[in-house]
C-alpha cells in the first residue's frame, strides 16, 4: 500500500480539503487580529504626534532647542525622537541625525526610518514635520519598533501555523485514509475471486456499518441471487443433458438394429448411419457438459496432491505424438527444472491434451508444434507455441467460451468445448490461462499458480 493509493482515497482528499480551508481560516483571524491590532496602536502613537505637535506649537521659537532638550531628558524608554533643523537641513538639536528622505514638510503623519543616536541603523518609526518659521524645521516622532516586531512575529505565525496544520492534516489524511483503502483492497481481492469463477465468494462486511459496508452488502445480496439463478440455468442444463443421454442411447440401439435389418437396401443403410453419426455428436456434446459440471464441482480439491508437471507434459506429448506425425507435424518438448504444484494430474493431463489437439489440428501439414515448461515469476508456466494460422485478438477470449467456433474453427471438427473444459479444469486449480499471438501461429500458455496472488 503507498503513499500514492493513500492520496488517492476520498477521505485523505476530504481530510486534506478541511485542513487547508481550516488553515486559512486561521491566517485570515490571525490577519485580521494583526490588522485590528497594528490600526490600533498606529492610531494611538498618531495621537501622542498630534499632542505634542499642539504641545511644541504653543513654545516660543527661540525656547524649542531647550523644551527638545528637556523632552528628550524625559524620555526614559528611549520612543520619542525629536530634531530641530536649519534651512540647509543641519542639525540644530535634538536625536536624530538628519531629515528622513521623501517626507514632506507638511504636518501630517507618515511611516518613515529615523537615523538617531540610539544605534546606528535606521530606526522606524511615525514622524511629522513642520515649519516653524525662519525656514526652520520640527521633527517630532515615535518609535515603532514595537508595531514592527509585531508584525514579523505574526508573519512567523502564518506560516508556522498554516504549515503545521496542513502537514498535520496530511498526517490524519493517510492514517484516514489506510482502513478504507485495505477495506477496497479486500474488495478488490474478493472481486478477483469472483471474476475466476468462485461466485460463492461475498464482500467483507465490517461492524463498522459504513458506506462501504452499505455497498458490500448491496453487494452480497446482488451475488446471491445471481448465484441463485446461474445455479437455477445450470441445473437445468445438466438435467436437460443427463436425462437426453438415456433416450438418445436407446435411440442409436435402436437406429443401429435397424441399421443391421437392412441388408440389401444400401441407400437406407447410408441414411441411417448418418443419422447414427448425429446422435453420436449429440452424445459426445452433453458428455462434455457433463464434464464441464463435474469438473467445476470444487470437492474435486480434496484429491488435490504434489504432482510433476514434467511427467504429465512428457504423457500427454507421448499420447499425441503419433496423431501429430501423421499430418507431418513436429511436436517437440522442452522441460526446464520447475518446482512440484499442488493439482489433479488427470485433470492437468487432459488440459495438456486438449490444448494440444487444438494446436494440431489447426496447425497445417509441415508445421511446428513447441511445448515449453520453465520456472515463471511465481511458479512454473506451460507455454505450446503453434505455426498456424493464429487467433484474431478480437477472438481470444471468446474462444473460452462454450460452444463458441472461430473463424478458423468453422471448417473444422469439434462442438466448441475443448477450451471450456480447459477453463472449467484451470479455475479450478486457481491457474492462469492466456492465448497470445506467435507469429506466427498461436502461443497458449498456463501459468501454474494463481493470477491473483
Amino acid at each position: 500500500m503507498s503513499i500514492a493509493e493513500l492520496s488517492r482515497t476520498v477521505a485523505f482528499r476530504l481530510t486534506l480539503f478541511y485542513s487547508l480551508f481550516f488553515a486559512v481560516c486561521v491566517v485570515m483571524l490571525l490577519g485580521f487580529i494583526y490588522w485590528q491590532t497594528a490600526t490600533e496602536m498606529t492610531r494611538r502613537v498618531d495621537q501622542v504626534l498630534t499632542l505634542e505637535n499642539i504641545r511644541f506649537g504653543e513654545i516660543a521659537p527661540d525656547r524649542l532647542a531647550a523644551e527638545i532638550d528637556r523632552s528628550i531628558q524625559r524620555d526614559q524608554r528611549h520612543v520619542y525622537f525629536y530634531g530641530l533643523f536649519a534651512p540647509g537641513g543641519q542639525r540644530l538639536t535634538g536625536n536624530v541625525f538628519q531629515l528622513p528622505y521623501g517626507v514632506p514638510v507638511d504636518g501630517y503623519i507618515y511611516d518613515t526610518r529615523l537615523v538617531t543616536d540610539l544605534q546606528p541603523e535606521p530606526l522606524p518609526a511615525r514622524a511629522l514635520l513642520i515649519n516653524i518659521g525662519a525656514g526652520n524645521t520640527l521633527l517630532i516622532g515615535h518609535d515603532v519598533l514595537q508595531l514592527t516586531e509585531f508584525g514579523e512575529i505574526t508573519r512567523k505565525t502564518f506560516f508556522w501555523g498554516g504549515s503545521l496544520t496542513i502537514l498535520l492534516g496530511l498526517a490524519f489524511g493517510l492514517i484516514l485514509s489506510f482502513r478504507p483503502l485495505r477495506r477496497v483492497e479486500q474488495i478488490q481481492q474478493v472481486c478477483e475471486l469472483i471474476m475466476r469463477g468462485d461466485i460463492g465468494q461475498r464482500l467483507p462486511v465490517s461492524r463498522h456499518r459504513d458506506e462501504l459496508d452499505m455497498l458490500s452488502a448491496i453487494v452480497n445480496r446482488m451475488l446471491d441471487e445471481v448465484e441463485r439463478l446461474m445455479s437455477e440455468v445450470k441445473s437445468v442444463g445438466d438435467n436437460i443433458a443427463h436425462d437426453l443421454r438415456t433416450p438418445l442411447t436407446r435411440l442409436r440401439a435402436v437406429l443401429y438394429r435397424m441399421q443391421q435389418q437392412m441388408e440389401g437396401m444400401p441407400a437406407q443403410q447410408a441414411m441411417v448411419e448418418q443419422v447414427i453419426g448425429e446422435v453420436d455428436s449429440l452424445l459426445l456434446r452433453f458428455r462434455a457438459l457433463l464434464r464441464i459440471s463435474e469438473i467445476e464441482n470444487k470437492q474435486r480439491r480434496a484429491g488435490f496432491k504434489q504432482v510433476k508437471l514434467q511427467d504429465i507434459l512428457e504423457q500427454a506429448v507421448n499420447f499425441l505424438i503419433p496423431l501429430a506425425e501423421d499430418k507431418l507435424i513436429r511436436l517437440s518438448l522442452t522441460a526446464g527444472s520447475v518446482n512440484p504444484i499442488l493439482g489433479d494430474g488427470d485433470l492437468l493431463f487432459e488440459v495438456f491434451v486438449n490444448v494440444l489437439d487444438n494446436a494440431i489440428k489447426f496447425t497445417p501439414a509441415g508445421g511446428r508444434i513447441e511445448v515449453r515448461l520453465a520456472q515463471g515469476e511465481r511458479g512454473p508456466q506451460v507455454d505450446i507455441v503453434d505455426s498456424g494460422p493464429g487467433i484474431s485478438e478480437s477472438e481470444r477470449t471468446a474462444v473460452l467460451n462454450r460452444f463458441y467456433r472461430g473463424q478458423n474453427e468453422i471448417q473444422a471438427p469439434g462442438f466448441g468445448l475443448g477450451l471450456s473444459i480447459v477453463m472449467a479444469i484451470i479455475r479450478l486449480h486457481d491457474f492462469g490461462f492466456e492465448l497470445a499471438a506467435a507469429k506466427p501461429g498461436t502461443r497458449a500458455t498456463v501459468f501454474c499458480w494463481s493470477l491473483g496472488e
